[in-house]
């Protein structure tokens, strides 16, 4: 499966119950691996064997009561961790073969990230903290309910208004669910395999988050023409992608 992922990242200090406990197993593995733990990381071989029972032995547990997380490390050197629960994760939700248009309302274009995996592969991802994602679909839920009001009953049934309905919609329970976490954490979108499908070089023209924005800008200055083709365009754009990597071809060619 390929898939897209947004991930919350909380401080560890929340986890007072639990943070003896991850506090070591940071420590343990950044010792053993050298940074931190990601989604995308790879292993090889029987290294993650070794891993899990070099693990288990400095925990002093077997490998079957090992809790795990990712983490990650900000600029002043605090820690926040994203809880693995094999169940029911709530820490992250995963798009499967693309990234739904109202991801991008989460971010700006300055917290887009590319970058090399140590296997030679692009990625993207994007990392902003959760309070500026929340204050995001506020603005986009106020730009588009002012849309609204401006046009009669008509024209807000057209396929334009629908579509972003839906969009706005779709960003406000995203608002409910990160509501629930600590708003000091960081929330990170991983396109993941995703890039696998995106030419190499035209990968650096993806630019969604700020497709998005310009739409709703083009909204609140009442330049619905324009927002109309930002919207079509970005919504052919990941349903065409869904579309090549759902029927396994493996390149694809973004603009």
């Amino acid at each position: 499966m390929v898939s897209s992922m947004l991930i919350v990242y909380e401080p560890i200090e929340r986890f007072e119950r639990k943070r003896d406990y991850w506090n070591k197993y940071i420590n343990f593995f950044e010792q053993y691996w050298g940074g931190p733990t990601s989604p995308y990381g790879v292993w090889f071989g029987k290294e993650y064997e070794d891993f899990r029972r070099s693990l288990s032995k400095y925990l002093g547990i077997v490998e079957e009561e090992i809790d795990d997380c990712f983490f990650m490390r900000d600029d002043e050197g605090r820690y926040y961790i994203s809880l693995i629960n094999p169940l029911t994760n709530t820490f992250a939700l995963c798009s499967e073969n693309f990234i739904p248009p109202h991801w991008f309302i989460l971010f700006e274009n300055q917290e887009r990230k590319f970058f090399y995996t140590h296997m030679g592969f692009g990625r993207i991802h994007y990392c902003t903290k959760i309070n500026f994602a929340l204050a995001r679909i506020k603005d986009q839920d106020e730009i588009i309910n002012r849309a609204n009001e401006r046009y009669n009953t008509t024209e807000l049934k057209s396929p334009f208004f629908l579509k972003l309905r839906k969009i706005q919609s779709e960003a406000l329970e995203l608002y409910a669910w990160l509501s629930e976490f600590d708003t000091s954490g960081y929330l990170i979108l991983d396109y993941g395999e995703i890039c696998s499908y995106i030419d190499p070089l035209i990968m650096k023209n993806e630019h969604s988050v700020k497709d998005m924005w310009d739409l709703l800008g083009h909204i609140k200055r009442d330049q619905m023409e324009e927002a109309q083709i930002r919207l079509t365009a970005m919504l052919e754009k990941w349903e065409g992608l869904k579309r090549k990597i759902s029927s396994g071809s493996y390149s694809n060619t973004i603009q």
